[in-house]
């Protein structure tokens, strides 16, 4: 059943955004004053006011309200396209596919795209900056490219494994209806998004009971990983060292995973840090980039799962970014920072090498 807010609610959630301006502002005007596990050099003061003031959006905003607060991704594409003057190109089928193009499905590669917000929340206006720049990045070199973005369903109107399947399907589109060769797919995503990469790597190993099977031939070309959330606990290190210089707020995310979970139990395509090294062996994709903020809470189990997949998998490049957040590169502009991050200047790097 599809969930509204009230007037109530709604007048709620803007005194609760209106509470995110004070944080921001304390966070920016404390920063020199912080212990060792948060001091923040002067050039990095705005960072942390975005970090506080991410943290308490993830905070103040339920699951409901994020429908209010915030565009869908597809309005956010359709306003792009108008922007761009481009005519929209939405997918749907009877299998629950959702998702729109950015770029000719004739391109050489294609690129599908599964972003980021816990399961519970849309795609931010930052999306449609940073992955249409990176595709231009690779046109600027010749490298045709076309992304198509998984639109699939949030939670609390679905859990598990309803997305899961919803990205099995992105897949099973690009191969059987548009009718794409594995060697010319990259999968990408951040996050949450990352995870449901590799729940599809696993799939495609290890077929799961619960999303329908689907066979490949040769491995995909490449994924890409932004911030994968690998795990869903809480007692690594890096959650506390991180606690006054990342974005995620640990309730937040026990909530987001709760959603998620949807009253079942963790497997290896839900928390892909619990799985073995064994697990990972003939994995059906070429090459991997990880890509993580040094200063993030998943840096520590973003690192564990790296360590056992890259030995069956050596071809498999982890970059940290020092001094960066979760997902920097999606975060950061959404409070006025558009400095190009290392995280970006490591994916472009990355993507230029493998597909030139």
């Amino acid at each position: 059943m599809m969930h509204t807010l009230t007037v109530r609610d709604k007048l709620d959630a803007f005194i609760r955004w209106f509470s995110v301006v004070a944080e921001a502002t304390y966070a920016a005007a404390t920063g020199f004053f912080r212990g060792p596990q948060g001091q923040i050099p002067d050039e990095e003061i705005q960072t942390a006011a975005t970090a506080v003031s991410t943290a308490k959006i993830e905070e103040c905003t339920q699951l409901t309200e994020n429908r209010y607060m915030f565009k869908s991704y597809d309005q956010l594409y359709m306003h792009y396209c108008q922007k761009n003057d481009l005519k929209p190109h939405f997918v749907s089928n009877i299998r629950g596919l959702k998702g729109f193009w950015i770029g000719s499905p004739s391109a050489k590669y294609i690129a599908i795209n599964f972003h980021g917000g816990g399961f519970a929340m849309d795609a931010t206006a930052p999306y449609l900056d940073f992955w249409p720049r990176i595709q231009k990045s690779l046109a600027n070199s010749g490298i045709e490219t076309a992304w198509f973005h998984c639109t699939y369903t949030l939670t609390p109107h679905a859990g598990y494994p309803t997305q899961f399947q919803e990205a099995v399907e992105a897949l099973r589109y690009i191969l059987e209806d548009v009718g794409r060769s594995p060697s010319h797919i990259l999968l990408a995503g951040d996050s949450a998004g990352a995870n449901l990469c590799l729940a599809i790597l696993s799939h495609l190993t290890h077929p799961s009971e619960d999303v329908p099977e689907l066979i490949i031939k040769e491995p995909i070309k490449g994924v890409i990983l932004m911030s994968p959330w690998v795990s869903f606990h809480h007692s690594w290190p890096s959650v506390e060292a991180s606690e006054h210089r990342d974005i995620d707020a640990r309730e937040v995310m026990t909530e987001w995973s709760r959603a998620y979970l949807n009253g079942w139990p963790s497997n290896n395509y839900i928390e892909a840090a619990e799985a073995s090294e064994w697990w990972w062996d003939s994995i059906q994709v070429q090459q991997t980039l990880v890509l993580a903020g040094g200063d993030e809470a998943l840096l520590d189990p973003i690192k564990a799962w790296v360590n056992r997949f890259k030995v069956p998998n050596p071809d498999t490049t982890l970059v940290i970014g020092e001094r960066e957040c979760h997902v920097a590169p999606l975060v950061w502009p959404m409070f006025g920072d558009y400095h190009e991050t290392q995280q970006e200047r490591a994916l472009k790097h990355w993507l230029l090498e493998r597909l030139g």
